[in-house]
């Protein structure tokens, strides 16, 4: 799969992937030796190496698996995420953001259902199986790793580094940093729901002009 960045705006999905600038500048003649003029046939041979150059610096997410998988409107995933439905489908809710380096993936047959208005932030890793679920307004922080079979509510919070183990279940509005360290944080569900809905505005301004976007076909 070629993805890298997935904004949906609407019912319509951009595709684009993060650009780098050139190598280097144009070369030159050196003094003494003359320019000659490139034939149509080798300034088109010079266009496709310079696009095949272009593909291989570009950084590319990956979205694969046989379960299939449906992301909801004006959700966003950044370069080099990985969603992998392995066996299972997986559901991304609307209005989400999947920071660079997350990692999605569904190792069960059993659907992996992710809510509305939920931020994953870089190198965040989730694992689906054995009823894995997250609610809606959620915050996973770096390099979080939800393990198999969570199940998050409403409006918690996932603190840097941390690792929920198997099966854990976590209330609504629950902070997490670490496994002795959690409390509650009342309100937390509006308060991330409009932070959600912010941080998408600023995304559906900036993707277009940071990236090289394509439309994808309506399923």
């Amino acid at each position: 799969p070629r993805p890298a960045s997935v904004l949906c705006l609407g019912a319509i999905c951009l595709i684009g992937r993060a650009a780098r600038a050139p190598a280097g500048p144009m070369e030159e003649a050196k003094p003494g030796e003359a320019k000659t003029e490139k034939t149509a046939d080798e300034k088109a041979q010079a266009a496709r190496a310079a696009e095949k150059e272009k593909e291989k610096s570009q950084v590319q997410c990956e979205v694969l698996g046989v379960g299939g998988i449906k992301v909801g409107e004006g959700t966003t995933v950044h370069p080099a995420c990985l969603i992998h439905a392995k066996l299972g489908p997986i559901e991304i809710g609307a209005w989400c953001c999947l920071e660079e380096q997350v990692e999605i993936v569904n190792n069960s047959s059993e659907p992996l259902i992710i809510g509305d208005y939920n931020v994953f932030e870089v190198g965040a890793r989730v694992q689906g199986g054995h009823g894995a679920k997250i609610g809606n307004a959620n915050v996973i922080e770096s390099r979080a790793h939800l393990s198999l079979g969570v199940k998050v509510g409403n409006g918690c919070t996932i603190g840097v580094l941390t690792k929920v183990p198997e099966l854990e279940e976590l209330e609504d509005e629950t902070v997490l940093h670490g496994p002795n360290s959690r409390h509650k944080e009342l309100g937390a569900i509006e308060a991330h729901t409009k932070a959600a809905k912010r941080l998408h505005e600023i995304l559906k301004e900036t993707v277009p002009r940071a990236h090289h976007l394509r439309k994808t076909t309506k399923a």
